[in-house]
């Protein structure tokens, strides 16, 4: 319809052009230039007519794409599908054509074994040619058939031929009978020169490193046929640590390994490969084989090599405080992925931690003695103050609940002390995980270390004359005092902390910590926190001899020494007219100063008073122990010497208070 319209405008055009040409041509006085007009009026319809053309068939061609769109898709889909069952086609066709190809060659090989055995047989019934002329020819036969199957590389097939030709042979020696030795040399060293040709020719492909696995597989089969497994054994050994070593070295040297991912891709790795020689060595020799040994011993070695590229990775990190968290994240990846060799049969975990033990023990000292310097900067500022923290404030949520059990809410501690549990949680958290290792004892040692520096620090706090060791010296009883109750504070977190994470008990149960059976021995457990209690005790015990001879020196001016005594009117016998010695008066005054430290409510009572009781304790013992403040002892006793009188005098009077 569109096409007649189109017609009928431009013939409507005609005739206008056609009556417009009759009244121009009447007019003969214009014709030559109504004739240029006219021309240029028809060029330029013309080219009108051919743009409305153009868009015409423009308009048509667009609606036919757009009608046709959804057709072409569906076809374009369809064409997809038949490629597809086309690639299917093929797939079978080649699977098809390699079963053909093994049927024939398996055909061939039998119907040419039992051609030669019957042409042999007849020849031997039908000629008269002596036995050993015969045998010569059938091995002449072999020989070119099998020279045959090697110089076109069918190592499968010349190996077959070789497995009947054993057959087949016996079978002729009881044909024919008697065999000349040397004969039968000939065919021994013939068919031996063949078996070494093939056995050389497969360890050739063995030891190519561009042989994929199912090649080496299919050539180490063809090895052992031959009668030579310990020669495919060390083949399949010898190609998995060449692949192992070369993924090692490219490992080494690709990003991976500045990213931090390396060791899990190395583990993934190694023991990736360890894993395909396992199952290839299962499908060599099944489930019993007179060189699994051989291959254990192997798999010793590779977890060696990469113990000796699992350390060089760990020292290798420059950052000390990160050392001890990479190692540990490392360690964890190596025994995960060693631990899937254990679906194998392989249990090669113990083998692991033997090796990277020793790396994880130097790196455990360098953690501590890290920790040792952190611990001398921060109590280089503590003033030994006591404050009160809460156990839940200082303390994570894994000690925590078993810690706080039947403890009061806060805890007594200096600013140091305070810093010393946050360090304490900080390297138990890290070093935790290195109980999979059984470096109990090494973890142990290390915060026994750090425990013994930071009492190292406490002591020389309180004995220490000149302040020349880079901390702020105890030079109070009130110091020295708080430092005592932060260490019975520390005493007590350390102690409880070490039996929770090694023990997995309740620290409070004693009863069931007697009874725990678990992988740590107990009594080592214990012996490590009677040196906690022992440290503390040596503190205290240092204190208490430090707090006599500063009473009892010289320059003091209360040393003991024979002084003249005020008796009263009832005379000079009776007890409780003397007055004790200057030194200890000294001595209450100073007890009582002590007593007084609980109005300040920042110590505890019942500690405070169990200090006092075992100070004045140590003070009688002193006494005892030196002797010649009593005089002679063995000569007779004199109670109007002077000086007697007030040593008795003074005991009396410090029983008294």
């Amino acid at each position: 319809m569109e096409s007649s319209s189109t017609a009928t405008r431009f013939r409507f055009r005609e005739s206008e052009n056609s009556n417009d040409s009759d009244s121009s041509s009447s007019d003969n006085g214009d014709h030559d230039s109504n004739l240029h007009s006219m021309t240029g009026k028809g060029i330029k319809l013309l080219c009108a007519e051919l743009l409305e053309i153009k868009a015409l068939s423009d308009d048509d061609f667009l609606r036919n794409i757009f009608s046709n769109y959804s057709s072409f898709l569906g076809v374009l889909e369809e064409v997809k599908d038949v490629e597809k069952e086309l690639m299917k086609l093929k797939t079978q066709v080649s699977t098809q054509k390699v079963l053909v190809k093994e049927l024939i060659d398996g055909v061939y090989l039998k119907l040419l074994s039992e051609k030669t055995l019957e042409s042999f047989i007849e020849e031997s019934e039908l000629d008269e040619a002596p036995p050993s002329s015969q045998l010569e020819t059938h091995i002449d036969d072999i020989l070119e058939i099998l020279d045959t199957l090697l110089s076109e590389k069918k190592i499968e097939e010349a190996i077959a031929i070789l497995e009947m030709e054993e057959e087949n042979f016996k079978r002729v020696m009881v044909d024919v009978g008697d065999i000349p030795s040397d004969v039968l040399m000939l065919y021994k060293s013939a068919i031996s020169g063949r078996k070494a040709m093939l056995t050389l020719e497969s360890t050739l492909v063995a030891e190519n490193s561009r042989t994929s696995a199912p090649e080496l597989q299919k050539a180490l089969v063809g090895i052992c046929r031959l009668g030579e497994s310990h020669l495919a054994t060390q083949l399949l050994l010898k190609y998995y640590h060449s692949r192992i070593a070369s993924g090692i070295h490219d490992l080494q040297n690709s990003s991976v390994f500045l990213h931090g991912v390396y060791i899990r891709e190395l583990s993934r790795f190694v023991f990736s490969m360890i894993s395909q020689a396992a199952r290839s060595f299962m499908k060599l020799y099944g489930e019993t084989s007179p060189f699994a040994s051989e291959f254990i011993q192997w798999v010793y070695e590779e977890i060696e090599v990469f113990a000796v590229s699992f350390a060089k990775y760990v020292i290798s990190v420059s950052e000390v405080s990160s050392r001890q968290s990479t190692a540990v994240e490392s360690v964890q990846f190596a025994l995960s992925y060693c631990s899937l060799l254990e679906t194998q049969g392989l249990v090669m975990r113990p083998c692991l931690i033997e090796h990277v033990r020793p790396c994880m023990e130097d790196v455990l000292v360098i953690h501590v003695d890290h920790f040792k310097k952190v611990i001398g900067i921060f109590t280089a500022t503590d003033a030994w103050v006591l404050g009160r923290y809460f156990l839940s404030g200082i303390l994570n949520e894994s000690y925590s609940s078993m810690v706080i059990e039947e403890r009061p809410e806060f805890c007594l501690l200096t600013s140091s002390g305070r810093k010393f549990v946050t360090v304490l949680q900080a390297i138990t958290g890290d070093v935790t995980p290195l109980i999979a290792l059984h470096l109990e004892d090494s973890i142990l040692r290390g915060l026994m270390n750090l425990f013994s520096e930071y009492i190292a620090i406490l002591e020389r706090a309180i004995t220490s004359k000149t302040n020349d060791s880079g901390i702020i010296l105890a030079e109070t009883v009130p110091q020295q005092v708080s430092i005592l109750a932060n260490l019975s504070t520390l005493e007590n977190l350390f102690s409880s902390t070490i039996l929770c994470v090694f023990g997995n008990i309740n620290p409070i149960d004693s009863e069931l910590m007697k009874n725990q059976s678990g992988g740590f021995h107990l009594q080592e457990l214990e012996s490590h926190v009677s040196f906690v209690q022992d440290a503390s005790a040596g503190l205290k015990a240092l204190f208490f001899q430090q707090f006599i001879c500063r009473l009892m020196s010289p320059e003091t001016g209360c040393k003991l020494t024979p002084q003249k005594c005020m008796d009263s009117e009832g005379g000079p016998g009776l007890v409780h007219d003397l007055v004790p010695s200057v030194a200890f008066q000294v001595l209450f005054l100073e007890l009582r100063k002590l007593g007084n430290l609980t109005d300040e409510d920042v110590f505890e009572m019942d500690w405070l008073m169990k200090l006092l009781r075992e100070l004045v304790e140590t003070i009688f013992v002193w006494i005892s122990n030196h002797k010649e403040i009593w005089g002679n002892i063995e000569k007779k006793l004199n109670l109007q010497h002077p000086d007697i009188r007030n040593q008795v005098c003074a005991m009396f009077y410090a029983l008294e208070k």
